[in-house]
């Protein structure tokens, strides 16, 4: 049923709209708008890799440029690879040296073992100059099981690019205190479900409590704003630059 929906164009709009937007499902949203910030950035002509790519599901933000996907194929049990150009160890790409004007590197971080040897792998093969596009995590419940190790403060990702020749240029955290609470308050029952493979029944849920839901994450998106600070966000958003 799931698979079903998802395929469906007009279900996966409505499933935007109503469950991945800035009120609800706050991180998907900012994904999306994290993306095209940074596909404005990729002029024609150019080479990107998508590192930990999964299914490729940022390609179609990247129309100009070259885009060549990696991943290790060792994700969720339901994604499907085939659309994967190289697979491989993000540890040892097979590329030459500054092959790759951008590197694009979405919510993976946190499933490396070795993330000091992922960041030097991005400085051999970027171009001089060339930009690694990164988000990943610092609040999030463990997933991907067994294949989760860490989760990240900002200065501990300044540190991992500073070590591997990259300044970053841009940082933005993921919401504060009250998106924190909201992701906590309007997942727990449908993760607890999720979570014990029962995934259809926490869609259930999911759709059952929205009308209560959404209001809760509304008032909390507004209260968000007054958290100036910042110091609980879910993830962190960074621009790095190869020196």
């Amino acid at each position: 049923m799931r698979k079903f929906i998802e395929k469906n164009r007009y279900s996966k709009r409505l499933m935007e709209i109503f469950l991945y937007n800035r009120f609800y499902g706050y991180p998907s949203f900012r994904l999306k708008k994290f993306a095209e910030r940074v596909s404005a950035l990729v002029p024609s002509g150019t080479r990107i890799l998508d590192a930990g790519a999964g299914e490729c599901i940022y390609k179609k933000y990247f129309p100009r440029a070259e885009y060549v996907s990696q991943d290790m194929c060792i994700g969720n049990k339901d994604w499907n690879f085939n659309k994967i150009d190289i697979k491989s160890n993000i540890y040892d790409i097979p590329v030459k040296d500054e092959s790759f004007d951008f590197i694009l590197c979405m919510e993976v971080l946190e499933h490396l073992r070795y993330p000091d040897r992922a960041f030097r792998e991005f400085a051999r093969i970027l171009k001089p100059e060339g930009k690694l596009f990164l988000v990943c995590p610092l609040v999030w419940e463990e997933h991907q099981k067994p294949h989760d190790y860490f989760r990240y403060t900002q200065f501990a990702l300044n540190s991992l690019a500073d070590e591997s020749g990259f300044e970053a240029t841009w940082m933005e955290k993921q919401g504060g205190k009250f998106i924190v609470l909201s992701m906590l308050i309007t997942g727990i029952i449908p993760s607890f479900f999720m979570e014990r493979n029962f995934i259809n029944t926490g869609r259930f849920f999911e759709i059952i409590f929205y009308p209560i839901m959404f209001p809760v994450a509304f008032i909390l998106y507004c209260l968000d704003k007054f958290d100036k600070n910042k110091e609980l966000t879910l993830q962190y958003e960074c621009i790095f630059v190869k020196k």
